[in-house]
């Protein structure tokens, strides 16, 4: 009689632990399918971030290489307008050597009037180009601040995402810790 009612008190502690470690597998099975649905999205996200990374990255070098096509452009056009007055400029140098002393005097005037304004072109490209140039650089130096920033958010995602796994096995070990305690 003791015997039958030491099986019986066995066969329900026996029943009481099979339920609760059914109840406790299900609880694992559930944490563990939420931690791959987080690890799936942790990579479609990672992965979105970094395709989006990598077109700024690529719009920003042909915005760059545009930039740098226009530089170079209109440098030549303007080389090409300095060598024309310069060609200019010795044209009249030339033509004027063999006319009379008024003559002379009148294009030497002329000549100087010319110089002039091939100074004046000059400091007037000198100008541009330097204007042209910081233009640049503060576009540059906006777009490298936007990488920053990009990159500043995007770190900071990946932090919060691992906080949140770190959260989710800080909760499942507790819980883990309760059933083994009861």
């Amino acid at each position: 009689m003791f015997e039958s009612q030491l099986l019986q008190v066995q066969e329900k502690l026996s029943q009481v632990f099979v339920d609760k470690f059914e109840q406790l597998q299900c609880g694992v099975d559930a944490l563990n399918e939420r931690i791959s649905l987080v690890e799936k999205e942790f990579l479609i996200e990672r992965d979105k971030q970094n395709r989006d990374s990598e077109d700024k990255h690529s719009q920003i070098n042909a915005d760059l290489a545009a930039l740098q096509h226009a530089f170079e452009t209109d440098k030549s056009s303007r080389q090409e307008r300095e060598l024309q007055l310069a060609k200019r400029l010795g044209d009249l140098e030339y033509r004027t050597e063999g006319k009379f002393e008024a003559e002379k005097n009148a294009r030497e005037q002329k000549i100087e009037q010319l110089r002039e304004e091939l100074e004046e072109a000059k400091r007037i490209r000198e100008r541009g180009e330097e204007k042209f140039q910081t233009f640049i650089l503060e576009e540059v130096a906006a777009l490298k601040n936007g990488l920053i920033l990009e990159s500043q958010a995007r770190e900071g995602a990946d932090d919060d995402i691992v906080q949140a796994v770190n959260h989710y096995t800080t909760a499942l070990q507790d819980a883990l810790r309760l059933v083994s305690t009861a």
